[in-house]
C-alpha cells in the first residue's frame, strides 16, 4: 500500500511538473484592449458640424465624381474625431476634429517638416484658402518622394461652426484649381 501512494504522488509530481513547462510553450488567447470599428457611408458625412450629401448621379462609365466617406471610431468614442472623403478622381479630403484650434495649429505647423525629412524634393508655400467659405490658414505642399512620384497637398486649420480641425486635401496632379474638383468637394474647400 505504502508503494502505491508513492507511486501516486511521484505521478502527481511528475505531471504537475509537466504541465507547467508546457504552459509556458503554450500561446495564450489573445486580449483585445482597443477597439475601433470603420465605417462607410456612401450617402452623407458630418464635415465642420454640417451635415453633407454625397451624390447619387454617380456614373459608372465615368466614376470620378463617385465618392466615399470613411472614418474610425475607436472605444470610448461619442462622436467622430477623425475623416475621409475620397472620390475615384484621386480627390482624397483628411481632417481630424481637434479638441481645440491651439492643438490644430500645433499639428499644421509641425507637417512641413515631418514631410521634408521624408521627402527628395520639397517646398510649401502659404495660400489662400477656404473650408466652408471661411478663410483658413494653409499651405500648398509640393513634394517628389524618394521614389520618384510628385504630387502636391494642401494643408489648413481653424474653427468652423464651434469645431477645431486639421486637414490635408490630397489631389492629382491634373487638379490646378478647386474648379477642377468634384462638386462635392467644392462645397467644403476653394483655393
Amino acid at each position: 500500500m505504502k508503494q502505491l501512494i508513492i507511486l501516486c504522488l511521484i505521478f502527481n509530481a511528475t505531471s504537475l511538473f509537466g504541465q507547467n513547462s508546457q504552459n509556458k510553450d503554450l500561446i495564450e488567447p489573445p486580449v483585445y484592449d482597443t477597439m475601433n470599428i470603420q465605417i462607410q457611408s456612401t450617402n452623407s458625412f458630418y464635415f465642420c458640424n454640417k451635415l453633407y450629401r454625397i451624390p447619387k448621379d454617380c456614373n459608372p462609365k465615368d466614376a470620378s465624381s463617385c465618392c466615399t466617406f470613411s472614418t474610425q471610431i475607436n472605444k470610448g468614442e461619442i462622436s467622430i474625431s477623425t475623416g475621409n472623403l475620397s472620390c475615384h478622381d484621386g480627390s482624397t479630403l483628411y481632417w481630424t476634429n481637434s479638441a481645440s484650434e491651439k492643438v490644430a495649429k500645433q499639428t499644421f505647423e509641425s507637417m512641413p517638416s515631418q514631410m521634408k525629412k521624408q521627402m527628395k524634393k520639397f517646398k510649401h508655400e502659404e495660400v489662400v484658402f477656404f473650408l466652408c467659405n471661411k478663410q483658413v490658414p494653409a499651405y500648398k505642399l509640393t513634394f517628389t518622394t524618394f521614389q520618384g512620384y510628385e504630387s502636391s497637398q494642401y494643408i489648413f486649420y481653424g474653427t468652423i461652426n464651434g469645431q477645431s480641425i486639421y486637414g490635408q486635401l490630397m489631389l492629382n496632379n491634373k487638379q490646378t484649381s478647386s474648379k477642377n474638383l468634384p462638386p462635392l468637394f467644392q462645397q467644403l474647400v476653394r483655393f
